[in-house]
């Protein structure tokens, strides 16, 4: 049956999908593309018109030279997780697991790819919001061990395996297909239309369009911190002396978990609350004094559960001693602390780590992972609701002492989470509301607005003065959908942009009244299920310490991190100070 295109894609129906590779500052640059055509034979060339709003395009003027990798069926996975990534994603190559390599003439391709064609740009026609560039062929590459394979059809990248699939390709090899649109052209006869016009309400854009569209750079280069690969198991016995009887003993309870041949010590200053901590921890003995701890040559690691202004001397103190260090966030209270913290740690050749479970948190990484995918698309917010109704009591309400209050101490878990979900920020405002715990000296509450020039936001409120309710403490909010976490949940939620099946017979409902009481926002819930060998990021980030400690490497954070926070929170403190926005300066590489 013939019957007339209604947009430049239905010329594609049938086209070859290949990856244009090109060379960037950052890396080779990926793009699926079906649209690229031989147009003449001696000398060969051939012709492609990468979208505008990609980086590969910007790659291509450049250089001005680039690669067409034809994949085959069996690599259709892979070619449909990258369509589905963020579009800004400057790690592509390397989140998909694909080996790039480079050429003689220093362009990059995909040895795996079935058929390579390694091209040189000769000329450039604009096309709306496309460059159509000719190259010609300078070489080619064949792949052997897919020789027999099929080349990959840019429609089976949408196609799913099972029955349905099946099902529509029974029905189109039978000719049902076409004499159903027959009988529905004939009844109700469709109007000619413009291909421009519905290319461009699609997926077209105007020049101007296409400026807003870059305004926030073609790539996002915010400088995000990986989430930590499992570790090892610990192959060895460790003594291990947990400083601290107070969150001390949720130290005590994290070294059981993560660590079952671990020798536990207690350290602390009272000798009966000591006694009482080491007994119910099951520990192998206690010290009292920091001072009788470090005598010991048992003891190789340290776990340093004390308050913020003491994080200094007791670590200085360990590392003098020879003895590893787990210290609890934040690193200190001043950025000069941090510093002749991490001095000592190299000076000792110790390993010095902060006690930063956000990063060892399951729901972050699963977060993290999603995001990768690009299921929520490019990522614009987060979202932070974080605290609860709390007194602190003793030295918490000391702001000295504390470096601050709720900022300083469970905001810098959630700037934590902002950089590994986000990236480092570029500036912050900070505001609070009136103080309702008059015995505390810090703030108690405080809402912190985070922006960056790669063109998202982050808002954190973060309050001992209210309640949080059952509300999720993270929210990611993308182009194409929001996923929400919960501190002691197993799974995510996730709520694609894309309406279910449920939504859309709902939005088809009227009158609108009806329409609305009949929708409902769980029909685009979905929960994704939280996969991690320990369930808890205390035990994780234990297991983590232990095991670098005894495999005598550097463990997957490093108290260089713990300073950058640190050094963001206390930019959210001038902020509030000044009562205006404040620069944070690029992290030193």
């Amino acid at each position: 049956m013939k019957r007339p295109g209604q947009t430049i894609w239905d010329t594609r129906v049938q086209g070859v999908t290949g990856l244009l590779c090109a060379p960037t500052e950052y890396g080779p640059e990926v793009y699926a593309s079906a649209t690229f055509a031989l147009i003449s034979d001696s000398p060969p060339r051939v012709a492609v018109n990468p979208n505008r709003a990609y980086a590969i395009s910007d790659a291509i003027e450049r250089v001005g030279r680039f690669s067409i990798n034809v994949m085959s069926y069996r690599q259709r996975a892979v070619v449909q997780r990258l369509v589905r990534m963020r579009r800004r994603e400057p790690r592509k190559a390397a989140l998909l697991g694909l080996e790039v390599a480079a050429d003689e003439h220093d362009v990059p391709f995909i040895p795996a790819a079935q058929r390579t064609l390694f091209c040189q740009v000769e000329q450039r026609h604009e096309n709306g919001d496309r460059f159509i560039y000719v190259a010609r062929v300078l070489s080619a590459r064949s792949n052997p061990e897919r020789a027999d394979e099929r080349p990959l059809l840019f429609s089976e990248l949408s196609e799913t395996p099972g029955l349905g699939r099946t099902v529509r390709n029974a029905v189109a090899a039978l000719g049902f297909a076409d004499a159903a649109r027959a009988v529905l052209q004939r009844l109700r006869p469709r109007k000619p239309q413009s291909i421009r016009d519905v290319t461009y309400a699609i997926a077209g854009a105007t020049a101007e369009e296409l400026h807003r569209i870059q305004q926030a750079g073609l790539t996002d280069f915010s400088r995000r911190l990986p989430t930590p690969k499992p570790p090892a198991e610990i192959d060895r016995s460790l003594n291990v002396c947990v400083v601290g009887t107070s969150w001390g003993f949720e130290h005590c309870r994290a070294v059981r978990a993560a660590h079952r041949g671990a020798r536990l010590y207690v350290c602390g200053r009272d000798p009966a609350r000591t006694a009482r901590v080491a007994q119910a921890a099951k520990a192998d003995g206690y010290f009292i004094g920091l001072e009788a701890a470090l005598r010991d040559p048992r003891i190789e690691a340290v776990c340093l559960a004390l308050p913020h202004d003491q994080h200094r001397s007791a670590t200085e103190a360990a590392l003098a001693a020879g003895k590893h260090v787990l210290v609890e966030k934040p690193i200190a209270v001043a950025l000069e602390d941090a510093d002749a913290m991490i001095a000592a740690a190299q000076r000792s050749g110790k390993t010095l780590m902060v006690a930063e479970n956000m990063h060892f948190r399951p729901a972050v990484h699963t977060a993290v992972e999603r995001i990768n995918a690009g299921d929520i698309g490019e990522p614009l917010y987060l979202l932070v609701h974080a605290g609860g109704l709390l007194r602190p009591q003793g030295w918490k309400q000391d702001a000295k002492r504390m470096g601050g209050g709720v900022i300083m101490d469970i905001g810098v878990h959630y700037v934590r989470a902002l950089r590994m979900v986000l990236g480092d920020p570029d500036q912050v405002f900070a505001s609070r509301a009136m103080q309702v715990n008059a015995r505390m000296e810090g703030e108690d509450s405080a809402q912190l607005v985070f922006s960056s020039g790669a063109g998202w936001q982050a808002h954190m409120l973060l309050s001992w003065a209210s309640q949080r309710g059952m509300l999720p403490d993270l929210v990611v909010a993308g182009t194409a959908g929001t996923l929400a976490t919960w501190p002691a949940r197993r799974y995510i939620e996730y709520y694609p942009a894309a309406p279910s099946l449920g939504t859309r017979l709902a939005q088809r409902v009227r009158p609108y009244w009806l329409q609305a009481k009949l929708m409902r926002p769980q029909w685009q819930r979905q929960r994704l299920p939280i996969t991690s060998r320990h369930r808890s990021a205390y035990v994780a980030q234990m297991h983590e310490f232990l095991s670098a400690v005894a495999q005598q490497r550097a463990p997957a954070t490093t108290a260089g991190d713990a300073r950058r926070d640190l050094e963001i929170v206390l930019k959210a403190y001038e902020s509030l100070e000044s009562g205006t926005p404040t620069v944070i300066a690029s992290a030193k590489a």
